[in-house]
């Protein structure tokens, strides 16, 4: 079974080179939106996506258009995410699209239509700092930390390859030794 957790990792590994916030809280955090994503270059038009994660269809039915007012208000996409089969197109309200994720990818059922946002005012910049610890851009670090934990893992593979081969090498010369004796 996939979870919001699923979902929201798998947001968040698609999310190369974009601010992104998990739980981003709006109007002093009496609402909140799953996922939030800004594209932080002039030339995308700092485009800003919403993201609401619905694990079943009766989550999604106590959903509102009013409980979406900041995500709405602040994003030129808003999106529904689920697992395969949980929601139809025909479900959706039209200021929204759907993207269902697999466990491996992600499939768009329907494009969430393009919205204008407003410009970001005091609330949305104080909730995005309060949420700085679950925010990231610094794509390059995360990178070179994975590119080192890989090192790390390969140069531990190497090590216990050969501790194998030597401890197989001392049993077989044990073992022949015992033969020919």
């Amino acid at each position: 079974m996939i979870t919001a957790r699923d979902i929201i990792d798998a947001l968040i590994a698609l999310s190369d080179g974009r601010i992104w916030a998990s739980e981003l809280g709006f109007f002093s955090g009496a609402r909140r939106i799953d996922f939030w994503t800004l594209e932080p270059t002039h030339s995308q038009g700092f485009r800003a996506s919403a993201y609401e994660i619905k694990i079943s269809r009766g989550d999604f039915l106590r959903d509102s258009i009013e409980k979406q007012d900041g995500a709405l208000r602040w994003s030129d996409r808003f999106w529904y995410v689920t697992s395969p089969g949980v929601l139809t197109v025909a479900d959706l309200p039209e200021w929204a699209g759907l993207q269902e994720w697999d466990g491996e990818s992600f499939r768009v059922r329907r494009k969430a239509p393009p919205r204008v946002k407003e410009a970001p005012d005091w609330e949305l910049i104080v909730s995005l700092l309060r949420n700085s610890g679950d925010c990231r851009r610094d794509v390059g670090l995360i990178k070179a930390q994975a590119a080192y934990l890989q090192s790390r893992v390969d140069q531990l593979s190497r090590q216990e390859k050969m501790r194998m081969d030597l401890q197989f090498r001392r049993w077989t010369c044990k073992h022949s030794k015992a033969v020919q004796a």
